[in-house]
């Protein structure tokens, strides 16, 4: 089994860097998650937050 934090579907990719910009799916203020069967896993994905201007200085990759 594996849970699953659910995101909306690609829409047409960014103009400046062409990667697709994306948001947690929500429901009644929650995330939207599920438990799945493994074998339902068709691909996965890498996400990359969107910092904003600046990353805070505090996170490193033991932090974060």
């Amino acid at each position: 089994l594996a849970y699953v934090e659910w995101f909306t579907p690609f829409q047409q990719p960014e103009s400046h860097h062409g990667l697709y910009k994306i948001s947690r799916l929500m429901r009644h203020g929650e995330r939207l998650a599920s438990i799945i069967d493994v074998s339902d896993i068709r691909r996965s994905v890498h996400l990359f937050p969107n910092f904003g201007a600046v990353v805070p200085r505090e996170w490193t990759s033991s932090t974060v």
